[in-house]
């Protein structure tokens, strides 16, 4: 049957994917925006070859979903569906393809061109005043934190599960630099460059998968033994941590052509081929024998620590339905090199779509075995293991699955680091926005701002509690999505132009995710009042917490529990004003149009 394998939902996702760019945004670009070819944009009118500068669309493309394509669509398919059935799942994936998640991409872009490149923030002034800038400014560096410690802990455990992922990520670090310094200082050819770095990303991912794939982290040999009582499994991810956070830091803090630029564009050509391999693998599935082994539905009120159907299903696959994140790339980056206005579709819905394609081809993986295959659920692990079941048919079979789960595992490591590395870089440029020309200026140092952008998440890190971090980091993340669309929404209603088409899934998207904020707030609240939530312990939520408390005491896991808490009021009371601060602003738009 076509039905009980992946090969059922992936077409009905793809169709509507093809649906979603041919049609709905071809109406939308055409009636709403109205893009003119001979009007001038930003990359040509401030063109200063470091910021503003034209880049053709093919190749803007690129670029837009390499900046954009992270752990989101990969994790978020596997936590949804072991929560409430692959069926849920699917079903927001495609609901958020049609009608959400291009539609924030592109109509981002399009007002950042017409604002002369202007980014988020400035927008945000500009549309709503000084406060919600000051509001925003503040909610982005605890954005930055969540999705930082969302991604490292994702890293983190998979290096753990599969060592040899991070001999592959090392050699691709070096890989980006030989690039970088091959391409920027000694002028070569692109073509040839390339031809080497992809040699040298298969080298590094040949040998993780043979005489590196179980040679532990550095700091296993540095750091002392697991605490007593504490399973030595569950302990090493930690060690990780340590090396990752250096390539990070290294990445904040170096021009960005000599490492995230090369690394960025190297990536594209391990990272690509991953995602065509599982969707074929989804599409051939009858033929392979694979089979759906996840339950279609598993009901609507919480199945683990999730919370019910709504709001939690709405912030957990993130960038595979929508993401807060592209807004900033959109704005911040993409916007300032379009050439002509005609090609903001194909690269800011056409991105985003392909970004879906990421999400649904994950979710076949997951759905290619049985989510509790690893303990802990939707762990990390259990993506990996699903993605080589999914294809190793096609590569050979049992032969091909070592090759296979470092492939796979360096395709997730992958899709954090490069993304880690633009956020290290964000949350070092905002740190100096914030404390710039203040007492506390010293904390927009870069060095002191990049050391703290990758120490404070480990805060996060240390909870140990996987399910919460990840819908800590969807809620802010979905939140910032609201924003963004609703900023768009708010310009074109003063255009008196067709603005239902950004404005109301921007209020769905602030509603569900300021519920699901709360909800998690209390979950971390109800642990740091000593509330037993999983069955570890007073107030411990993950095996994590016991190291901590038995490196620290019982005081560290209070610590955690308290931050935790700290930062979700923050959020919640933050998204609350910003929600006023729109309200505001349409109300007063409307004022405007009645005295016309």
């Amino acid at each position: 049957m076509v039905f009980d394998t992946p090969l059922g939902f992936t077409l009905v996702g793809i169709v509507v994917f093809l649906f979603a760019y041919t049609v709905y945004s071809k109406i939308i670009d055409r009636k709403v925006w109205s893009p003119d070819r001979s009007k001038p944009t930003p990359a040509h009118m401030y063109a200063d070859g470091v910021e503003f500068f034209p880049v053709g669309r093919f190749v803007l493309y690129g670029f837009q979903w390499n900046s954009i394509a992270a752990l989101g669509p990969i994790i978020g398919p596997g936590t949804a569906a072991l929560a409430f059935g692959w069926l849920p799942a699917f079903l927001w994936i495609l609901f958020a393809a049609l009608l959400i998640g291009w539609v924030q991409d592109y109509s981002s872009i399009f007002l950042s061109v017409r604002k002369e490149g202007r980014s988020f923030g400035p927008l945000a002034y500009e549309m709503l005043g000084p406060t919600p800038r000051r509001l925003l400014l503040g909610f982005l560096l605890l954005y930055l934190l969540l999705i930082k410690a969302a991604f490292i802990f994702v890293v983190g455990t998979t290096m753990n599960a599969f060592p040899g992922s991070f001999w592959s990520l090392l050699v691709l670090v070096i890989a980006a630099m030989i690039t970088g310094h091959l391409l920027f200082r000694m002028k070569m050819s692109v073509g040839p460059v390339t031809i080497l770095a992809i040699v040298l990303q298969a080298i590094g991912i040949a040998l993780g998968a043979t005489i590196l794939s179980a040679v532990p982290p550095p700091g296993t040999f540095v750091f002392t033994p697991p605490p007593p009582g504490v399973a030595p499994a569950a302990n090493p991810y930690t060690y990780w941590l340590v090396p990752l956070v250096a390539i990070l830091i290294l990445g904040s803090l170096l021009p960005m052509p000599r490492l995230i630029t090369p690394m960025n564009y190297i990536a594209y050509y391990s990272l690509i081929p991953a995602v065509l391999l599982l969707t074929i693998g989804a599409l051939v599935s009858p033929a392979t024998g694979v089979k759906i082994q996840v339950p279609e539905f598993r009901g609507w009120a919480e199945v683990v620590t999730v919370g019910p159907l709504w709001p939690a299903l709405f912030v957990t696959i993130a960038c595979g339905a929508i993401s807060g994140w592209h807004s900033l790339v959109s704005t911040g980056i993409t916007s300032k090199q379009v050439d002509v206005e005609t090609d903001i579709r194909p690269v800011g819905a056409g991105a985003m779509i392909t970004e879906n394609l990421v999400g649904l081809s994950a979710l076949a993986a997951w759905a290619a075995i049985p989510l509790l295959t690893i303990p802990g659920g939707a762990s990390p692990g259990n993506f990996v293991l699903g993605a080589t079941t999914l294809t190793s048919p096609l590569m050979g079979g049992e032969a091909a699955t070592p090759f296979l789960r470092v492939f796979f595992a360096n395709y997730m490591v992958g899709m954090a680091v490069t993304i880690l590395t633009i956020l290290g870089r964000f949350w070092r440029v905002t740190m100096a926005e914030v404390f710039g020309g203040t007492p506390l200026s010293i904390l927009g140092n870069k060095y002191i701002a990049s050391v703290l952008g990758f120490v404070f998440p480990i805060a996060f890190v240390l909870t140990g509690s996987w399910t919460n971090i990840w819908l800590y980091f969807g809620g802010t993340n979905q939140l910032l999505a609201g924003f963004a669309l609703l900023i768009v929404g708010l310009f074109l209603f003063t255009q008196r132009k067709f603005h239902w088409y950004t404005t109301i899934p921007g209020i769905f998207m602030m509603a569900t995710t300021l519920a699901a904020i709360f909800y998690q707030t209390t979950i971390f609240a109800r642990a740091l009042a000593g509330e037993n939530l999983a069955g570890l312990g007073p107030g411990l939520l993950h095996v994590t917490q016991r190291i901590v408390q038995n490196t620290v005491g019982y005081g560290g896991v209070v610590a955690i529990n308290a931050f935790s808490t700290v930062v979700g009021v923050a959020m919640f009371i933050i998204g609350l004003a910003m929600a006023i601060y729109f309200v505001r602003g349409f109300r007063k738009a409307a004022k405007v149009e009645i005295k016309a």
